[in-house]
């Protein structure tokens, strides 16, 4: 019998992330770089016999945490490694500190995460366009990060996402695109976190920033709840091609209504 054992993911593993690679999911080399240089991520892989048969990474807040990136190899479907690897990542969470553990399902997954004790909290719609949208007219609400919204950002992301994420939005402020209206942050947009994160308190704001995230991106991941922000995307020829669900462990605390692309 094959040993079976956990171990981190580190850039040598880089040159066979491609064979993981399911469709519509990009270049997954960025992504785990991000988790293997951040203090906020451990990525760790399985390994049986000699082979990597599947990948995965926790993603830390300071009362939450994340499960990303759970892939099993296409050769290696059906042997129960996606289980194993999800429970391993489980295990490894303090979940006196960590009181709730989020995870986004593919259809693949969704079933192995519900086994294991995941619920159901939300339904992501999945839009995209043959290419970039160009032509856009922007607002002139929206600016570039300043310290002194610093404050009113993170109140805004721990009202809706009801996770105190400093110290992750902290490392994306660099490009950071604000939402200003009267003075307060309506909404905000981190291009270089994750697939490019917005959070918005209004449909006004979620939709004038999701055009500054068009410039450059012809996909987006919203929550189904965000059924104007949905409109618009496909009034802009986005067209919905999946969904997937935001479950979660433990303490069930999120906001229906989040824009989050």
């Amino acid at each position: 019998m094959l040993q079976m054992r956990f171990e981190p993911l580190n850039e040598s593993d880089f040159y066979y992330l491609k064979e993981f690679e399911p469709p519509n999911w990009g270049d997954l080399v960025p992504r785990f770089r991000y988790c293997i240089d951040s203090v906020f991520c451990d990525p760790i892989k399985l390994v049986v016999g000699n082979r990597t048969v599947a990948i995965g990474t926790t993603i830390f807040h300071r009362d939450s945490a994340w499960l990303a990136s759970i892939i099993v190899h296409p050769d290696h479907r059906g042997n129960g490694y996606g289980t194993k690897i999800t429970q391993q990542l489980v295990d490894s969470i303090d979940t006196r500190k960590y009181t709730t553990i989020y995870l986004d399902a593919t259809d693949l997954g969704y079933p192995v995460y519900k086994k294991l004790g995941f619920q159901q909290e939300a339904a992501y719609a999945h839009l995209r366009s043959a290419e970039n949208i160009t032509g856009m007219q922007f607002s002139n609400k929206i600016i570039s990060y300043e310290p002194g919204y610093f404050q009113q950002l993170l109140q805004l992301d721990k009202a809706i996402s009801c996770e105190d994420r400093q110290d992750t939005i902290t490392e994306h402020l660099a490009t950071a695109k604000l939402y200003v209206d009267n003075n307060g942050v309506k909404g905000f947009y981190l291009p270089s976190l994750g697939n490019g994160l917005i959070i918005a308190g209004n449909d006004i704001a979620g939709i004038e920033l999701v055009k500054c995230r068009l410039e450059n991106n012809y996909y987006a991941i919203l929550p189904e709840a965000n059924k104007a922000t949905i409109d618009f995307l496909q009034q802009n020829n986005l067209v919905q091609f999946r969904i997937s669900r935001r479950m979660f462990m433990g303490k069930g605390k999120r906001m229906e209504k989040e824009s989050y692309l």
